[in-house]
């Protein structure tokens, strides 16, 4: 209801009756009645300051009335709403900091476990935050010892929310496949399955457990990880004889960068053309999305293991392998820091195998970021040396290629042959000079030359 307009008649009857005794005031409407009258007679002079009281009370309650947005929220709960957001933004970011520097000044940042989790669900709610969880995966990481452990479980919640049963349908076809309950595959027991989840966090947490365990997915997708965990955790009210478990749910690709950053900064090697852009690209670009047997068997019978959440984290596990490890001279191994069947395009070698190679070959890319007295390069004469733009996306280049020459004919050549122009980037092929008359479009050959 729009607030009653003061004008300067009413504010006149006001001061009527606030100059009467209070023992002889007249009723409002009394009041109005002996007022109209003297309202009547007097001029534009003698009603002015009513005129201006009325305004200004008018201009008051202005003021007080709560501002809308265009979506008839209120503005104040709104921008409260965007400092929480944000404040909780930076509180996550402080807390990877921390992670990350304290394994540095501890001389050990290549042992700190991370704990990579997702979720696949069925449906969301449609007015609240709540989603239904359908399957659960995480994995302990460390650089130096790749994927030590990897948890993984169906969830069947025994229901979906009531009226989206087309939603969860639609959602399930589209991306994991997952039969929709009460034909749902896994766990049914939510307690049992959370507190299997909060034990695999605990023993693989980088603080054993002293304090809140800290969780890493993608970004886009820490609202409903929360709501997953809190879905699962309401139904255990007692465990641990009452004790809060608090788990915190932090960015993955925010890690990325730190990590990145904060190892080339103690490697002393330049870190200013890093930024959150190139290690966010890098990150989404999965490299390992289409590797085999990384996800479960019923993902990779119904050929959907690029939404199984066991692939999921593997990939990222090996996506930071990929990025980092040879920052650190660290030796890959197949299935823990790569796939078990990787051939990788690089090799370990002592500081001074190549003591004059200079810095300025870093690139931003994976396993090309050290120079060359720590990393060396297989020899690949014919591809730019820079992995972004080599012939395969990422660092592992297969170890035969087929290529064809002008006469049609196929040769297959290895590591250290030049491949021609056969499998190379446009931009990494070489030039040469060539004359309008060498093309005929008629199809009848090429035109004799003059």
């Amino acid at each position: 209801m729009a607030p009653k307009k003061h004008n300067a008649f009413i504010m006149f009857v006001n001061d009527w009756r606030d100059s009467h005794p209070e023992c002889q005031r007249p009723s409002f409407a009394e009041a109005v009645t002996r007022c109209g009258p003297i309202w009547e007679k007097m001029d534009a002079q003698q009603r002015g300051p009513y005129h201006a009281g009325a305004k200004k009370a008018n201009f008051r309650v202005r003021r007080k009335k709560e501002l809308l947005n265009c979506n008839g929220q209120l503005l104040a709960h709104v921008q409260n709403k965007d400092l929480e957001e944000a404040e909780l933004q930076l509180e996550m970011k402080r807390i990877t900091e921390r992670i990350v520097i304290d394994g540095i000044k501890s001389h050990d940042v290549e042992s700190v476990k991370h704990l990579f989790v997702i979720f696949n669900f069925f449906t969301k709610a449609i007015t609240s935050d709540v989603y239904v969880p359908a399957e659960f995966s995480a994995c302990a990481y460390s650089l130096k010892n790749g994927i030590t452990s990897v948890y993984s479980s169906f969830i069947d919640p025994g229901h979906i929310i009531f009226g989206q049963g087309s939603d969860a349908q639609h959602h399930s076809s589209t991306t994991h496949n997952l039969p929709l309950p009460p034909n749902a595959m896994g766990e049914k027991n939510m307690v049992k399955l959370y507190r299997d989840i909060v034990d695999f966090l605990i023993r693989n947490s980088h603080n054993g457990g002293d304090g809140p365990l800290v969780v890493f997915t993608k970004r886009e997708d820490i609202p409903m990880v929360r709501s997953c965990f809190r879905y699962l955790s309401c139904e255990d009210q007692d465990y641990l004889q009452g004790d809060e478990v608090q788990i915190e749910v932090l960015d993955i690709q925010y890690l990325l960068f730190i990590m990145k950053k904060e190892v080339l900064r103690m490697t002393g090697l330049p870190d200013d053309h890093i930024n959150m852009f190139i290690t966010d690209v890098f990150f989404q670009r999965d490299f390992f999305e289409f590797v085999p047997k990384i996800a479960c068997q019923f993902h990779e019978d119904n050929d959907r293991a690029k939404y199984c959440t066991q692939s999921q984290v593997t990939r990222w596990a090996y996506n930071f392998s990929d990025f980092l490890c040879a920052d650190l001279a660290i030796e890959v191994l197949p299935g823990k820091h790569v796939p078990a069947k990787a051939k990788t395009n690089f090799r370990i070698t002592g500081a001074n195998d190549n003591a004059n190679a200079s810095a300025h070959n870093t690139s931003n890319d994976s396993f090309y970021s050290l120079p060359g007295s720590r990393v060396k390069g297989e020899s690949f004469t014919s591809v730019c040396t820079d992995s972004r733009h080599s012939v395969a996306r990422g660092s592992y280049i297969p170890s035969n290629h087929t290529m064809f020459s002008g006469d049609g004919s196929a040769n297959h050549v290895g590591r250290g042959v030049s491949l021609g122009a056969w499998n190379i980037p446009a931009h990494a092929r070489s030039l040469k000079d060539v004359r309008d008359d060498e093309f005929d479009i008629s199809g009848t050959g090429k035109s004799k030359r003059h």
